[in-house]
Formats: C-alpha cells, structure tokens, sequence
C-alpha cells in the first residue's frame, strides 16, 4: 500500500458496511452503531439482503445497488464470503476494504487455494487494498469516525496506535478512556497480510496529528520494509513498541506464521533498538508508556528529582530508579538552602527531598515552585501516600497551579498519587492537567527510564562512527573466488583452508595452523586472552545477523550473545560491545588483559563487511577469537553458503559501494563521486562552513546558523533505500580527504518524486562540477523507476536555474513567491 493508498483508508469520504445487520451480537450491528454514533458526515450504507434498514438507515440489497462508490468498505460477513465480496468491490471501483473475519488462511476452495490466497489474488488483480484480516477496524477521532466494533470510542489525542491484536486495542481504548487520554489514529491491522507496518509508518511518520507511534506486533513480515520505514518515522518522533512471543512457544501461539519464518525474538530486539524505537516488556508497562506519551515532553537529561512525604516511598523509587541505570540529580547548594527552612525537622532538603507525612498541601506547592525557580532541574517525581489530614486532590491541585502558573523554563513532572480510592480523584485531576500520574512508584519511575532509553536510542541514531584506516587490506574478489569454487564444486561448506584464506583477505588475523596446531600451543595463546564467538547466522525476518559472545560449546542466542543487524560501522560496533558487557554477554576477569574496543570494533565491522559483500553466506562461525588487548586470533573457523536463489537480504540497505565514480574536472583535479556516509561528518560540515554567506542564504533561503551535531548527523546517516546523496571529494595539499560538492534527494515512500537540493564550494563553480553531480542523481533516480525530480531556488540563483535547464529540466519562474520551480520527468 503506496502512503496515498493509506490517507484513503484513514480519510474515507463515503463508507459501505458488507453485512450490516440488525441483530445485536453481530459484528455488522456494532459497526454500524459505532459509525452512526460518531461524528462521521460521510454517507454510510448498510449493504444486506435480510433487511430493508439497518439502525434506522436505508440498506441495500447487494454491492451493485449502492448509489455511489464507497471509498471505504467494512467487510462484516463470515470469512467463506469475504473473496466475493472483494470482487464485487473491485468491479464497483471501491479500493480500500477492512475485513473483519479471521482464518481464511484456514478454509479452502475446491481446488485447494486457501480463501486468503485468493483474497489476496482478487484484490492485486483489480487494485483494492485491505485492512486484515482479522481487523478491529480502525478510529480516527478527529475525523468522527468509528469504522470498528470495538465496545468504546477513543477520545481525541496525538498518539497513534497500530496493533495486530484486537484485544490489545480494546484493552488500551477501555483504560485511555478512564485515563481520558486521546488518539490520532487507532488501527487494527489483524494479520496485516497486505497493508502491513512499513505502509502505515510511512504515513504517521508524515503525520501532522501524530506526535508519538505505539505499536503491538506479533510479526513482521517484510523486515527491510520494516526497518526503512521505522528509521524514517523514528527520527521525526518516538515509536513505542510492545511484541509478544519472547519464547519460540509462546511466538507459535501469536502468530500466524510457519515456525521457520517467525524469526528469533532476540534479533527482534536489535532491530527494534537499530530503527531507534523503545521497546517495553509487557501491556502494564506499555499502559505507562502512554501515560507519559500523552502527557510528558522530551527530557534533555536523564537526572531525576524525587519530592516525597515519606522515606519508604522515596526509597522504593529510588531503588527502581538505580535498578534500572537510572541516577538521582545533584541538588544545587544554593536549592537545598532554600528548601531548608520549608521541611519540618526530620525530613530531608537533599535528593530525595522528604517533606514528612504531615506536610500540607502549601509545603508542596512551596518546595516545588523553588525547584521550578532554579532553572537547574530537568525532571521531576512527585509522590504522595494518603495523608488523613488533607484529601489527596487538594494537594494535586497545589501541584497543578504551581507548575501551569510557573512561566519560565519548565521541567518534567511526574506525578504519584499512592492508594486506590483515596488517590482517584487526585489522579484524574492530573489528567485533566495533562500530567502523567502512576499508581505505584516503580510505574511512575519505569515511564520515566522509557523515556532515558529512548533519548538514549536517539543519541545512537545520531553517533559519528570513527574512519576504519585505508591500511586494512580488502580483497572482496579473492574471497569471493573462493566461494565460487566451492559451489561450482557443489560444496555448501567451506574447507577450513578456504575459511582462513577469506578472513585473511578481509584482514582478520588467524593462527595459521589451526588444524595441526599442538595443544600446548593453543594453551599458550589463549593465556590472559578473552575466548570470545562471533556468528553470522539468517533470520527469517530480517536476514543476516551477527552475534557476540563468550566462547561456549552450548550456546543460547538471547542467553549468551548480543545481536546487530549488519552493516556496522565502528560506532555501531562500540555498542554492541558495550552492550554485551553490560548485559555480562562478555566478561572482563581480573586475570585477563583488558579489552581493547577499537580492535574489538574493528573486527566486528570487518565481519560485517564479509556479509556484505557475499550474498551466498548462510553461516559464518568464529568460536573461539582469543582477544588480548589489540591482538586478536582467529583460532577456529566455519563457513557455510548456498547457491539458493532464495536469497536473505540484509533489513538495512548497505553503503551502494557499486556507485562509486571517478571524475576529472576541467582542472584536472581527479574527484570521486559516491555515495554520503556517516563518517563524512565531520568534512560535510567544513564544507558547509566554507560556503559563501551568499551561497548558505541561496541554498537554505535564509541565514542560518552553524549546523549542530544531531542535524549533521541526520544528513548523514541516510537509508540509502529510500533516500540518496552524492558527494564530490578530492585529497587537498595535505593528503586530506574534502567534501567540494553535494548533492542529495529526499524520495516519497511511493517512490513517484525526489525533491533534489545541490551545493558546490563557492571556488569551484563553472569547472563542471555541478553539472556531473545533478546528472549523476539523475541517472540514479532513473534507475530507481522515481517518477520526476523537482527542486526550487531563489529568483537570484540563475545560475542554478540555468543548470537545470541544460540538463532538461522545465524550469518556471514563480515571481509571486521569489522562487524559480525546475521539475524533469523521468
């Protein structure tokens, strides 16, 4: 489904009910009733031949009977109709169709085609999309649209929620609703077999209502489609997500895939970190994750400051705080000074500030307004177990004004209000407030480290990797000889010879003898070392996948390994390191010389690298690699690969190093066009800077500051499968690599418009740079079966119009707005 597709689906004007039906246990009633209960001013026909109106509006016999063609059909019928009906569908014109009807995969025809199949078949033949099976439906408040039978309406909001479980949804409507949190987008996806995940990403990435993406997932099934499109949505906003099937027997119950193409849950998890989402452990934490969605704001540091009238309380959150990698925040002298003469003597001016169970409600409020005065704090935990004293919403209201009155910079404030009835309405004034508010203080910490977690996330997107030196050798075409032979050879396992000879043409180092080596001798090679096994292995879902360990003889994926998702760079190797660590993957013991983390890095990507290049590997194992500090040893070896055509591809589109150039300017300075990378940040900022005051305000179209890192970053660290930039770089007098042009196009998820934009050093115009580095984006864009390119300039910049003109663009002047408008169809 192209991201037009989807804003139909999600914007219908006009709505069919196949299967409406007056009978109150049906799901054709419950549609109905919920779309005529909103605020829908669509028309809404009921389509059934057993009545003559369905709740009061004119039914209709048949699909060919309706006055007009719906954008949008709900599908209410038992799953034996539902291939019918979509033809029916089709031959009307509808495109969008929500089925409602679960296990067509699970009845066939006469001929043995499962219903879905055929479902599927009728609906590619002529061009309807659908919702399911097993759908929900799906809620969009702005809109007054409830086109689902849930028992609830979802309330207006900004956060998105995209689930393959009806009963999750439900589950989550009939909490948020006594939460009064709102939604922009309430999909159920069902089993998701046509429109699926990446399609409705794509679309809330772009999503002006949607500040925050909560998804359920049992399974994907496309983890490149996936990925890219995750990637995409997760730099604009946070993605949230919960999946079930951590265990292989658990995973056989929720999905509906064959056991062999569900995928393992710990490279799931990898993924899920790489694309920059948050992943929470469990539907109370997911509730939590909500709370603090709907009502939070981004943290700028991961320091807390807890305010309670108790030691106990303070205490279990601090304990769920250190227990999660959490820290307290160090109160300024100067604070604690002031909080002082506000606490009674016993309580406690420090983080955690305790302001005794018998504080009134005005302690509170002052405590909170000299926090809010620092301007030093961050983020704010407010507790409060039940006092007989004074009831609970008299202190939430002391919060409440304090901190809507404040007018300077505000924190982030938590609230928790301990107790059931004593707390409620306490709690339910917070939410009025747009405060998020816990019941327990583990609940109230927890969504508060989502939160640290997913900054922490955003900061790796974000990471400058470090240069791998050109000094490592890389000889991809003798390694990739030596794979040839073995399969024109029919071999689909390496000899342990050939295995060594291709690490060493990746420049990883093996002990050379391994076959015949004598035991004393691998005993002294493995003293003080770290016997660590690194596996590349296939998942079904996401393809090629790399683990680190401990060398062991039994080894578990989510027990003994950390996974990444190729390719690595050495920044994303650092992680997976790090990780590892921290998660006891790898031990550092006392005896052993300590970890050296560039070489470790180095090897990893150099791992990565061998996936990338050879498309026939199906397992690679290295078990044991001896690491001793920046010596590393390869002591054994494994290979596997496949001739099969049914080839994995990696769920991150590698660097397209086959588009590499070279290029001679008039000058003859010998440049390389390729491809941007992530290393390139650092030289695409000093080629910003080297711009013209003139040339930066033609280009963005006014001043501008320096970039910051995480903007470099971002125009950096690309998807190379759904956008481009191309580089010109040269060697300057001191043998340094410089960034003299760029150009870059941003390409619609349906792949139909690139929008290009296009810098050269302000030197080095009128030597046919520009125009090699335009027509290099235009040939790439061809291929890539893109539609048209535009761009815009400023009237002043005719050089660039003229440029475009050459090179057979359209090009029009728009003097009403300044602009001058260049489009080529391709």
């Amino acid at each position: 489904m192209t991201v037009k597709s989807v804003e139909q689906l999600l914007k219908p004007h006009s709505i069919a009910v196949i299967g409406a039906s007056n009978q109150l246990n049906r799901p054709g009633n419950a549609v109905m009733r919920n779309l005529l209960q909103g605020q829908f001013d669509g028309p809404i026909m009921p389509v059934t031949p057993h009545y003559k109106s369905v709740n009061g509006v004119l039914a209709y016999r048949s699909i060919d009977e309706l006055p007009i063609v719906p954008d949008l059909a709900i599908i209410c019928t038992r799953a034996t109709r539902v291939p019918a009906i979509i033809l029916q569908l089709g031959r009307k014109g509808t495109r969008n169709a929500i089925v409602i009807a679960a296990g067509l995969d699970n009845l066939f025809t006469a001929q043995g085609t499962n219903l879905q199949e055929q479902m599927l078949a009728i609906a590619k033949e002529w061009g309807v999309r659908i919702l399911g099976p097993d759908s929900l439906g799906i809620i969009i408040p702005e809109l007054g649209l409830n086109a689902s039978y849930a028992h609830i309406n979802a309330l207006p909001g900004k956060i998105a929620v995209v689930s393959q479980s009806s009963a999750v949804c439900v589950t989550l409507l009939d909490w948020a609703r006594r939460r009064r949190i709102g939604f922009s987008q309430f999909i159920s996806l069902g089993e998701g077999v046509d429109t699926d995940f990446d399609e409705i990403l794509d679309y809330l990435g772009r999503d002006a209502k949607t500040s925050a993406i909560l998804l359920y997932i049992d399974a994907i099934h496309d983890g490149r489609a996936f990925m890219s499109a995750a990637r995409a949505a997760s730099f604009n906003k946070p993605i949230l997500v919960i999946k079930a099937g951590i265990y292989s027997e658990s995973s056989a119950l929720t999905s509906r895939l064959a056991a062999e193409k569900i995928g393992n849950d710990a490279v799931y998890d990898a993924a899920f970190r790489r694309a920059g989402m948050l992943r929470v452990g469990d539907l109370r934490e997911l509730l939590a994750a909500v709370e603090t969605l709907a009502n939070g704001k981004p943290i700028y540091s991961e320091q807390l400051v807890i305010i309670a009238n108790g030691n106990g309380p303070s205490a279990m959150a601090v304990d769920a705080l250190l227990q999660r990698g959490g820290r307290l925040a160090s109160l300024d002298e100067k604070v604690v000074q002031q909080l002082k003469p506000l606490i009674h003597s016993g309580g406690r001016a420090t983080n955690p500030i305790n302001v005794l169970g018998d504080a009134s409600p005005e302690t509170y409020q002052q405590v909170l307004q000299v926090l809010l005065q620092s301007n030093s704090v961050d983020n704010i935990l407010i507790m409060q177990a039940p006092s007989a004293l004074t009831p609970g919403e008299v202190y939430a209201d002391a919060v409440i004004n304090t901190y809507k009155n404040y007018a300077g910079r505000k924190p982030n404030i938590f609230a928790n209000w301990m107790g059931e009835d004593a707390a409620q309405n306490a709690r339910l004034r917070f939410a009025d407030a747009s405060i998020a508010s816990f019941r327990t203080p583990e609940g109230a910490v927890g969504a508060f480290m989502h939160m640290v977690q997913y900054r922490r996330n955003q900061k790796l997107l974000s990471e400058t990797p470090d240069s791998i030196s050109d000094k490592v050798p890389y000889q991809p075409q003798q390694a990739q000889a030596i794979i040839a032979r073995a399969l024109v050879e029919e071999r689909n396992q390496l000899t342990s010879a050939e295995a060594i000879a291709l690490l060493n043409d990746y420049g990883i180092n093996t002990f050379a003898e391994i076959e015949n080596a004598p035991a004393t001798v691998t005993h002294s090679q493995r003293k003080g070392a770290h016997p660590l096994r690194i596996q590349v292995q296939i998942d079904p879902v996401f393809g090629p996948v790399i683990l680190l360990g401990e060398a062991a003889s039994h080894w578990s994926v989510r027990r003994n390994a950390v996974v990444a998702l190729p390719p690595l760079n050495m920044a994303l190797a650092r992680y997976m390191v790090i990780q590892a660590l921290a998660e006891g993957k790898i031990r550092e013991r006392e005896l052993y010389v300590p970890l050296d983390m560039p070489a470790l890095c180095l090897l990893l990507t150099q791992i990565s690298q061998i996936v990338i290049d050879h498309p026939s590997l199906r397992n690679l194992l290295i078990n044991p690699a001896l690491v001793a500090g920046d010596e590393i040893r390869v002591l054994d070896v494994s290979v596997e690969i496949s001739s099969s055509k049914n080839t994995y591809p990696l769920a991150i589109r590698p660097y397209p190093k086959e588009l590499e150039e070279p290029f001679i300017l008039r000058n003859q300075r010998q440049v390389l066009l390729r491809p941007i990378r992530p290393e390139d940040e650092l030289n695409l900022q000093a080629f910003d800077n080297s711009q013209s005051k003139e040339d930066r305000y033609k280009r963005y179209f006014a001043e501008l500051p320096q970039f910051s890192h995480e903007q470099m970053a971002r125009l950096t660290q690309i998807d190379y499968a759904r956008e481009m930039a191309f580089i010109a770089v040269a060697h300057n007098n001191q043998r340094q690599e410089e960034i003299l042009g760029v150009v870059r196009v941003q390409i619609d998820p349906d792949n139909t418009q690139a929008e290009f934009a296009m810098a050269v050093r302000s030197e080095l115009k009128g030597i046919g740079l520009g125009a090699r580095l335009l027509q290099k984006m235009i040939d790439y864009c061809r291929s890539q079966g893109t539609q048209e390119i535009v761009g815009c300039t400023m009237l002043e910049n005719s050089g660039m119009a003229n440029l475009a003109r050459k090179l057979g663009f359209t090009v029009k002047y728009n003097r009403e707005d300044g602009l001058i408008d260049m489009t080529l169809a391709l």
